[in-house]
């Protein structure tokens, strides 16, 4: 990204030749080009300074599922694999805010965690102690960043989940093989469980005299469907294939990641309730309650490197010819 006082020595340029060419075309075009020729220059920089030294920053925001780039399981995935193999990203570092979602893409996205980690050696118990002391430290966010306390190439690269907002079922099971998870302390987390929504009309489409003719091939073939009243025989079947097995495959990537440091009853866990980034911690499903500023500074303090810098275009104030 453009320095600060170079974007505003471009913007003040630019506005001069405003006040000479505002009532004109060539004036408009004048303007248009340079607002586009300093957003060229801003993404060409930030991409030659992304391939220095860095901290890797993946996002999961919103639904898990979606086709967006911070929700759909695979894309999420491809920017983790990335920064894996990118030999300048340094560290890993997860944000997640989301409700939760599709758990065939929160598995994609945990069962890569657990395979890079299965390949590299364990994250060294110094490390991860070293990453969670230095963000207690109080003064990480007011010094100056010369040079990181952990040097050179580490056995494999620390994988660190923030969470944001809220990191409830489907996101919980996308981060939980993190090596190191921190949340805030109003964060919400947890809601560990699989659940599945069925609209169902059949009441007011028989108040109505409207019906719905339906062939199948198996008597489970149009389980819940909404033109049918509620089969209870259909539910238990569909808990008892459907969501259990899904439920344990959850039950099962959350004991990998976390079952050494659980301090809650399994009764507790697996109740679906979400709590506090505070209680999380208390449980032993998050590591550290910081905020995401003082989370940055330690790490960047800690390994002598940077967050990627967010790309900023530079927008004039719009104008009129008169």
């Amino acid at each position: 990204m453009l320095p600060q006082n170079n974007q505003s020595e471009l913007a003040i340029l630019l506005k001069q030749h405003l006040t000479i060419y505002k009532r004109t075309n060539y004036g408009k075009l004048m303007l248009l080009g340079g607002v586009i020729l300093i957003g060229i220059m801003s993404n060409l920089v930030s991409l030659i300074e992304y391939e220095e030294e860095h901290i890797a920053v993946v996002q999961i925001s919103g639904e898990i599922g979606s086709e967006e780039d911070t929700g759909n399981g695979k894309k999420i995935t491809d920017h983790i694999l990335a920064a894996m193999k990118n030999e300048k990203a340094k560290v890993i570092v997860i944000e997640a805010n989301s409700p939760g979602g599709a758990p065939t893409d929160s598995q994609t996205i945990n069962e890569v965690i657990v395979k890079y980690k299965q390949w590299k050696a364990p994250l060294s118990q110094d490390v991860r102690a070293t990453i969670l002391e230095s963000i207690e430290n109080p003064s990480v966010m007011f010094e100056e960043i010369k040079t990181g306390k952990l040097f050179g190439d580490l056995e494999r690269k620390p994988i660190i989940a923030v969470i944001t907002k809220q990191c409830a079922s489907a996101c919980i099971q996308a981060v939980i093989n993190a090596d190191v998870i921190i949340a805030q302390r109003a964060s919400l987390v947890g809601s560990i469980g699989v659940r599945m929504d069925a609209l169902n009309w059949s009441e007011l489409a028989g108040k109505l005299g409207i019906t719905n003719t339906v062939i199948t091939s198996g008597e489970l073939k149009d389980a819940l469907n909404p033109w049918k009243a509620i089969d209870s025989n259909q539910q238990q079947i569909i808990k008892d294939k459907i969501l259990q097995p899904i439920f344990e495959q959850f039950k099962n990537d959350v004991l990998l990641g976390r079952g050494d440091k659980l301090k809650v009853d399994t009764e507790i866990l697996w109740s679906g309730l979400a709590w506090t980034g505070s209680d999380a911690v208390a449980f032993g499903l998050v590591d550290i309650t910081s905020n995401p500023i003082e989370t940055q500074a330690a790490l960047e303090s800690l390994f002598g490197r940077k967050y990627p810098r967010r790309v900023r275009v530079v927008v004039l104030s719009s104008f009129h010819s008169s």
